[in-house]
């Protein structure tokens, strides 16, 4: 049997952003997604559970003042950490 299951991946763009950036994300699950957003000092900003549709929809970032961030995005077992610039 040939098994059809895309790979998880997360793209976070534009990267470094200005007002704010948006998540591609690539999956065959259905299953919720969560997003958290960390400044460089650990402190979370953010947290969010979207489905698996919703989370290419999501606007982020426009509160946050200049800096990185590191951008968390976890479905079921996958793990995938982002690092954004806003300018």
């Amino acid at each position: 049997k040939v098994s059809t299951a895309v790979p998880f991946a997360v793209v976070a763009y534009p990267n470094p952003y200005s007002d704010n950036f948006h998540l591609n994300l690539t999956t065959s699950s259905e299953e919720r997604v969560g997003v958290s957003i960390y400044d460089m000092t650990g402190k979370l900003l953010d947290k969010l559970e979207v489905g698996a549709t919703e989370a290419s929809e999501l606007s982020i970032g426009d509160r946050y003042a200049s800096g990185v961030y590191n951008v968390v995005v976890t479905q079921g077992n996958e793990v995938k950490t982002l690092r954004v610039v806003k300018r």
